[in-house]
Formats: structure tokens, C-alpha cells, sequence
């Protein structure tokens, strides 16, 4: 459900101002209203992103377990400054759930020290510290990356000399010698007038000749010397080899400066703290010659409540309203654990407007059935819940996030063994008529009548689904045209079921059609004038078109499904005649097939069911009754850090 806010306006002594927004953030349910030009804080965002930066690059340079722990760590903590706690909506006691107020002494963001912000252990480095040390090896390093290529760029112009010692070199131009270096293509090379010239090739590669001439003046040959480094090969390599010793250096350094990530984490989250208090400070209105200060703010707590969390020791006068149609109120979601998953599906597409109304179970429990039918394999759907199991086990996690992700895994596991086993599934293998698997089985995929009937299934659930959307939008908004499509949907199917199916004319279902056809003209214009309303109640009718395309679009989760079934029984197939045609060695490949072949076709189903899945709701179905974009809540708050 979607958690009722009040606004509640807030007029205080402006000497009192700090005090209060600390109090205000240790309770922390307010959604601050601040201006649209807000003014911030540069010094802090700017030190902020510095730490963050710092933070997630150590983080990919730490081992393997304390990657893992920082992720998690940020993961929770983005978890806490985005979603909303759980709060109380009413008097006394009553709690939605998910949210509590903590009453704990939290240290006052007014003690701060911006300069070294965070506390520094003897014999430890600080944030500060250690960004600092990560810039100065991040300096060093692309300094040492500029010198490598380089140093590669000369080797490789080297390397067709061989290696010489520059000082040989010197001696025969010392004594009158002149040493040419020239490099030519080999069709060129052969037309050169080298017949009274000393020359010596050194190699030929690529198509090209690298020769060298020796004389008392250059020789004329009308082509560029090549330009010699002052250095000798071996000498180059020594110094490539250096920079990289170098660089290796500077990992151990980057490595041991990610011991130091606990420290960081702390202090993202107090600077985080710090920004958030300075932000609402520096966007307070004041009132009378800065002797009074206004601060305004959602709140899914009743104003009486929070007033008491605050405390007597302020002198305080405020006033709550009701949101109004142009407000811009955020919205917090607050769900009972069987559709808490359902939350994170949502805010894939678009969050919900306060006036709206809360998908969340909707969405989840159609997206399990959705994901199920086009999986729709037994054997997969068990698959899918071993290894969600395994992960559970293996990546423990307490967070929310987590906590709901593994619950929605479990969820889409077990829709999936469920149709699997009404459409007998199996890892694509037929099943004998004397199974107990075969009486379960309500839909065959290896016939046409079964097909036939799966087709049908997915037509009449994309008219459930859609249904129910007309159905809320008619609920929300009160839109009788919305309601007149429901009657014309399954006026349309039951007609068209029994002239096709049956050969026979069905009355009711037609004098439905036509009710449904005249609520949806008579409805899709509120405007006075005839002609016009008229008019966009025809415009009205060409809505029929929409509604059949789209519940035709259900007939993806039989199209998907076959495609899952046949794939698997492919593989099977090609794997048995492998077997039984190639004597002994046939069975390992053929076990290799099994299982590369169905792991491809787990994954294609996967990816199918959550792409289409998800596409149903939010195109589909969501096109009739949602409207989106909401403003998201974030209560200004305390984020801690788990070591906090």
C-alpha cells in the first residue's frame, strides 16, 4: 500500500534552528520539502564524491571476502537512504510494517569535522588520508602507463636492429663512419642503387627490408635515415621492465590501502549525514530579520506523534495539512511480506504517483504466473530452486534487498515446478500413460488439442489481466468508460467462442458487446456540446483496436513456452541418436550436450520470462490504470554504516 503522507510545516526560533534539524534527522521520517534552485553544500559533495570514488576503486582491489563485505555494506546502505523505513501511520502504536524510529543517542552532525571527518584510530589512516595516498598512486601510475607505451613504442621501432651497444655506434662516428639506418618495403628496396654503396640487411619482416649502410658521407640513396634511439634494446627492456615492477608496487599499495575500506564506508556515511543537515540548513526559509526560520515536510507519521519524538525543549509552533492535487508528494511504499517483492518489480519501470495506487502484489503474483508458463518445465523450475537455495547459503545477507530478491527466486521456482507439472515438464522428456506424474497433467504441449488449450489460457488470462486494470483505473478515477471495456471483452470472447467453437449464435454475449460498446461512446467524453461528445466517443470506440492487440500479446506465453518445451526435447533427441550411433565415447558427448543444451535453454527461458514477464505488466497491463512517476520518499535521516 502506499503509506498516507500529511504535510507539516514547522515555525521555530531561528536559535534553536540547529538543534532542531538534528533532532529532526534522529528521528528521521521527514521528507524535506526544499526549494527547486536548493543550494548545497560544495565542499562536502565535492569531499563526498572524492571519498566515494576513492571507496568503490579500493574496493575492486581488496580480496575476494572483503569485496564481498563492502558491496553488501553499500548495497544496505543504499538501501536505507531510498527506501522507507517503516513507519507509524496512526496513534498509539499502530505500526506499518517495516518501519521503526530509533531512540538512540546519535552523535550531532554539528560535531563534525569536516577537515579529517572521520575519527582516526592511532596507528590508522583517516578518509583523508587515504584518498590522498590513492591519488598520489594514481598519479604515479598513469605516469608510469604514459612511460610504458612509450618505452613499448620504442622497443618495437628497436627491435628489427637487434640489440647494439649505442657506444660502438658513437665510436664508428667518432672516426669518420657513417652508419645509415633505413627501412624500406622489400619491392622498393630491390630498386635502390646499392651496387657501390656497403650496405648490410639486418632482417626482413612484414614485408619490409631494415638495412643499414656504412660510408664516409651519407650514402644518396633519396630516401629518410631512420632516427636511432639513444638507448640499447636490452637497455629499453631493462627500463620497461623497471616500470612494471613499478606498477606492481603501486597494487600491493592500492591492496593494502583497501584494509583501510571500513574506515572509508564510516566515513561516506558520515559525510552523507553531514551534506544531508547542511542541505536542509542552508535551505530553511527564515522569517522576520532571520529571527524566525519555516521548514516544511512529508510525513507518514501523524504531526501529534512527531511532535512528541521531538520533544518539549524546543519553542515550536507547527500546522499539518492534507496533500493537495498539486502537490508533489513522495510516496513510500509499505507491503505485507507476501508482496514486499513485489516493491523492487515495480521500481524497475516507474515508481507510483501518491494518487495512485500501490501494483506491487498485483505485479508479483502475475509476473510468478507469467515467468512459470513460459519456463514452464519441472525439471527447470527444481533447478531454480536448488541453486537459489545454494546462493542463499552461500552469500548470507540480512538486508532487505537480499532478503526479498531470494523470496521472489523462491516464488518463480515454485510457479514454474507448478505449471511444469500440469503441462508435464520434465527436462523435455515424454512421460509413459502409467506414470502417477501423467495424471496431474491438465496441458499437453505434444498435441494439437493441448496446444490449442494452452493458446486459450494465455488469451483468457491476458483478459483477467487486463480486466483487473480497468477495473482499478474505474475504482481510482471513476471512469465509466473504463469499466464499459470489461463487459465488451468478454461479450467479444464468448461471441466469438461460440460462433467459432460451436457454430451457434450466443444473445447474452451480444447484448453485452453492445452494452459495453455503448458505456465506453457515451463515457470517453465529458463534454457538453453534442457533436463533440459525439465525436469523442467514436475517437472512444477505436480503443477496441488497443484492446485487442494487447490481449492478443498474451499469446507470448504460449509462443515462449513451446519454445522452451521443443528446445529441451531437441536436445534430448540429438543427444540419444549421438548415444546409440557412436559406440562408447558417444555417451560423454552426448552427457555434454544434456547438459550445455539444457543449461542454454534454462537460461534463454530465464531471460524470457523475466523480459516478457515484466513487459506483460508494465506495457499491457499498466497502460490501463497506471499512472507512474512518482516522487520518491527519502526521509531525512541518520544513514549508518554496520559498524555504526
Amino acid at each position: 500500500m502506499i503509506v498516507k503522507m500529511r504535510k507539516i510545516t514547522f515555525i521555530g526560533m531561528e536559535s534553536q534552528k540547529e538543534k532542531f534539524l538534528e533532532r529532526l534527522q534522529e528521528i528521521g521520517v521527514a521528507h524535506l520539502i526544499l526549494p527547486k534552485e536548493a543550494v548545497e553544500a560544495q565542499d562536502l559533495a565535492k569531499e563526498l564524491a572524492r571519498v566515494t570514488e576513492t571507496r568503490k576503486f579500493l574496493a575492486t582491489k581488496a580480496p575476494a571476502g572483503m569485496a564481498a563485505k563492502q558491496t553488501a555494506e553499500e548495497k544496505t546502505r543504499h538501501e536505507m537512504n531510498t527506501l522507507p523505513v517503516t513507519v507509524q501511520v496512526s496513534g498509539q502504536g499502530a505500526v506499518a510494517p517495516g518501519v521503526t524510529v530509533s531512540k538512540t543517542s546519535i552523535v550531532s552532525p554539528r560535531g563534525f569535522d569536516g577537515s579529517s571527518f572521520s575519527s582516526k584510530i592511532p596507528g590508522t589512516l583517516n578518509a583523508s588520508e587515504i584518498c590522498s595516498q590513492r591519488e598520489s598512486l594514481a598519479q604515479r601510475e598513469a605516469r608510469l602507463q604514459t612511460e610504458i607505451v612509450a618505452l613499448r613504442k620504442e622497443i618495437g621501432t628497436q627491435e628489427p636492429w637487434g640489440d647494439f651497444r649505442v657506444e660502438d655506434l658513437e665510436s664508428l662516428q667518432a672516426k669518420g663512419l657513417h652508419v645509415g639506418f633505413f627501412r624500406v618495403a622489400q619491392k622498393a628496396f630491390e630498386s635502390l642503387p646499392l651496387e657501390n654503396v656497403y650496405h648490410q640487411v639486418i632482417s626482413i619482416a612484414n614485408g619490409e627490408v631494415c638495412f643499414i649502410t656504412l660510408s664516409f658521407e651519407a650514402a644518396p640513396l633519396n630516401i629518410p635515415e631512420e632516427r636511432m634511439s639513444s638507448k640499447s634494446l636490452s637497455g629499453l627492456q631493462g627500463e620497461l621492465n623497471a616500470r612494471k615492477e613499478e606498477l606492481k608496487e603501486i597494487e600491493s599499495a592500492y591492496a593494502g590501502l583497501a584494509s583501510n575500506l571500513d574506515t572509508l564506508i564510516r566515513s561516506e556515511s558520515e559525510l552523507t549525514n553531514l551534506l544531508s543537515y547542511r542541505r536542509a540548513a542552508l535551505n530553511t526559509a527564515t522569517e522576520l530579520e532571520g529571527r524566525l526560520f519555516i521548514l516544511k515536510c512529508w510525513s507518514p507519521m501523524p504531526d501529534k506523534e512527531l511532535i512528541d519524538k521531538i520533544g518539549p525543549s524546543f519553542t515550536l509552533h507547527h500546522y499539518s495539512e492534507e496533500p493537495t492535487d498539486n502537490d508533489a508528494v513522495p510516496v513510500a511504499l509499505a507491503n505485507k511480506r507476501a508482496f514486499e517483492s513485489g516493491e523492487d518489480l515495480v521500481k524497475v519501470y516507474s515508481y507510483p504517483n501518491y494518487a495512485d495506487f500501490d501494483p506491487s502484489g498485483i505485479v508479483l503474483y502475475f509476473f510468478a504466473v507469467f515467468f512459470g508458463m513460459i519456463l514452464g518445465d519441472a525439471g527447470y523450475g527444481a533447478t531454480l530452486l536448488i541453486l537459489t537455495f545454494i546462493l542463499q547459503r552461500k552469500f548470507k545477507s540480512d538486508s532487505p534487498g537480499a532478503v526479498r530478491f531470494f523470496r521472489l527466486m523462491y516464488l518463480l521456482g515454485a510457479s514454474t515446478v507448478i505449471y511444469g507439472i500440469i503441462s508435464a515438464g520434465y527436462f523435455g522428456v515424454s512421460i509413459s500413460p502409467e506414470n502417477p506424474l501423467n495424471k496431474l497433467m491438465i496441458l499437453d504441449f505434444n498435441t494439437k488439442e493441448g496446444q490449442n488449450r494452452i493458446m486459450l489460457l494465455s488469451i483468457i488470462i491476458g483478459m483477467i489481466h487486463i480486466s483487473i486494470s480497468l477495473l482499478i483505473k474505474f475504482k481510482n478515477s471513476r471512469d465509466f468508460a473504463a469499466l464499459g471495456w470489461v463487459p465488451v471483452i468478454w461479450g467479444g470472447y464468448f461471441l466469438v467462442s461460440s460462433q467459432m467453437g460451436q457454430g451457434v449464435d450466443n444473445p447474452p454475449a451480444k447484448y453485452v458487446l453492445i452494452a459495453g460498446l455503448a458505456v465506453v461512446f457515451l463515457f470517453s467524453s465529458t463534454k457538453k456540446n453534442l457533436i463533440l461528445r459525439a465525436a469523442e466517443g467514436l475517437n472512444g470506440l477505436l480503443g477496441i483496436v488497443q484492446i485487442f492487440s494487447d490481449v492478443l500479446s498474451y499469446l507470448r506465453l504460449f509462443a515462449l513456452g513451446i519454445a522452451t518445451v521443443y528446445m529441451a526435447q531437441t536436445f534430448n533427441m540429438l543427444a540419444d541418436d549421438i548415444a546409440k550411433g557412436v559406440p562408447w565415447f558417444g555417451y560423454i558427448i552426448a552427457a555434454l550436450i544434456l547438459i550445455v543444451g539444457h543449461l542454454v535453454n534454462l537460461l534463454l527461458g530465464i531471460m524470457g520470462g523475466v523480459i516478457h514477464g515484466l513487459r506483460l505488466n508494465f506495457l499491457e497491463w499498466y497502460r490501463w490504470c497506471f499512472v507512474g512517476d512518482g516522487v520518491v520518499y527519502k526521509p531525512f535521516k541518520i544513514i549508518k554504516s554496520r559498524e555504526q
